[in-house]
């Protein structure tokens, strides 16, 4: 009894914790935001241009980036977020961007962004 209970609970946890994959990125507008105080990034928004493209909302350099569902990041190969440390995860059945200060204080991050997609 204790076994199958252990394997349903083992069972039910996995399932949730999948549920939270993003497994693909829409190309659009991602509104960043500094997660503790919700005022908007001075850097901008993100936007997905297609399947390897990237910009942000506040310049026209465009970049190179690659998407990994196994992973849940974002790579980003080139441009103004060249080699960002990301995290991914879903908000309210959206995809939201995360970059945590922590990895990414050689961009002078202050604060976590986390940019949702619009």
């Amino acid at each position: 009894m204790k076994y199958s209970l252990l394997s349903t609970l083992f069972f039910l946890s996995v399932l949730s914790a999948k549920a939270q994959n993003v497994s693909d990125l829409p190309a659009g507008k991602y509104e960043a935001k500094i997660k503790s105080a919700q005022n908007k990034w001075e850097k901008g928004d993100i936007i997905i241009i297609d399947d390897t493209h990237y910009k942000l909302s506040s310049g026209g350099d465009i970049g190179e980036y690659k998407f990994s569902v196994a992973a849940q990041r974002i790579f980003f190969t080139s441009g103004p977020l060249k080699s960002a440390f990301t995290k991914m995860t879903l908000a309210n059945g959206k995809p939201v961007i995360i970059l945590p200060i922590e990895q990414n204080g050689s961009l002078g991050l202050t604060a976590e962004i986390w940019a949702s997609k619009q």
